[in-house]
């Protein structure tokens, strides 16, 4: 965009050539950058869970046309481009193909020429499995019990969705360059007319929050910021950064259950350096809809286990062969964690976005079953 190779409103397909968007029967969608940016694409697949160290690993292409090994449905259009926010890690899986397609460099290479270098990140990398070389200073993940993620860490090849291994300092001087662009002040990275349209609203993402081209936009007057909330397996993180002041927060957790902590983390940095009209900041709101009353029901799987998932009190249990209740935890739309077991439920869905099944993933292994009914 900033070195005129793309175009926000101009069909993505025009710029794919390895993958394209493909038809729904006989409808073409059409797809802007805009679109994939502020999650108003109406693409599916909202969320990542990677892969174990031991597991075969997707390329891009096959995660795009939800061929094996991926773990995920294709990516696709399922509802009319343009018309809601509806959060897609998919969408940007069909923005990293788009970038490697127009700059023909691997996607670690482009960022690394990108925005990387040019900012001093020299502890940053889309590089997807890690490299040996990281290992030593790389966090591990854990799980809600506290018991360490299996290897680890997952490997993500859907790298402008969930691959970006940082540090909270180096997050944090990509974050003052924007603010710093954001009052005129550089252009290093992107032009202040730029940054101007990237954190301008382009969509309501729920009742008091926005969304810009890639950023969570939230607060009013001297309040307002910008940032982004993560999540992968095993870890939580919050970024955040003040429009004026110059002032903000990255805050990095290696545990499913980190948003709490990350919370009052924030509003002890809001209260120590002064942020103006201090108020206990919420998490932005988690990726979970009313959707979840379509994960109800019965489920089966080939060898002829079945489990049961119910709702009561706006909340998802699992009850499989006669034991108790077991509380589902969400760690977002799709998935969501076993309380006081080790182990999550993965809810499938098709290209419609209805859904078809589930993936119990325990210690390694994993039990599909279908829905019926």
């Amino acid at each position: 965009m900033q070195t005129g190779q793309l175009d926000l409103d101009t069909d993505i397909n025009r710029y794919l050539t390895t993958w394209k968007l493909p038809a729904n029967e006989t409808w073409q969608p059409t797809v802007t950058l805009r679109q994939l940016l502020s999650h108003t694409a109406g693409i599916t697949v909202p969320w990542f869970y990677g892969y174990h160290h031991d597991q075969n690993i997707p390329t891009l292409v096959q995660i795009l046309a939800g061929e094996k090994p991926a773990n995920t449905p294709g990516i696709r259009v399922n509802i009319l481009p343009g018309t809601r926010f509806r959060y897609s890690g998919g969408g940007y899986c069909v923005l990293q193909q788009l970038l490697c397609d127009v700059r023909q460099q691997p996607f670690p290479e482009l960022l690394r020429d990108l925005v990387l270098d040019p900012l001093g990140m020299a502890h940053s990398t889309y590089e997807q499995p890690l490299p040996a070389k990281y290992w030593d200073n790389a966090s591990s993940g854990h799980r809600a019990s506290g018991k360490p993620l299996a290897g680890g860490w997952h490997t993500m090849p859907e790298m402008a969705a969930a691959g970006l291994w940082t540090t909270a300092t180096e997050l944090a001087r990509f974050s003052i360059d924007l603010q710093l662009a954001l009052a005129g002040q550089t252009d290093r990275l992107l032009s202040p007319e730029i940054v101007r349209i990237l954190l301008s609203p382009e969509v309501r993402r729920d009742a008091t929050n926005l969304m810009g081209l890639g950023v969570w936009l939230e607060g009013s007057g001297r309040t307002r910021r910008f940032g982004h909330p993560g999540d992968n397996e095993g870890f939580t993180s919050r970024w955040t950064a003040l429009h004026e002041g110059g002032m903000g927060a990255v805050i990095m957790t290696n545990s499913d259950v980190g948003g709490d902590l990350i919370e009052d983390v924030l509003y002890d940095i809001a209260q120590a350096y002064g942020w103006p009209e201090i108020e206990h900041l919420p998490l932005a709101a988690p990726l979970i809809t009313a959707s979840m009353v379509n994960y109800v029901g019965t489920y089966q799987s080939r060898s002829g286990i079945t489990c049961t998932i119910l709702q009561m009190n706006d909340k998802l249990y699992l009850q499989m062969l006669s034991q108790p209740l077991i509380l589902l935890t969400a760690i977002s739309e799709t998935v969501y964690i076993l309380q006081s077991l080790e182990g999550e439920v993965i809810f499938l869905m098709n290209v419609e976005g209805i859904v078809r099944g589930l993936l119990l993933r325990q210690d390694g292994s994993e039990l599909e079953a279908s829905k019926v009914g």
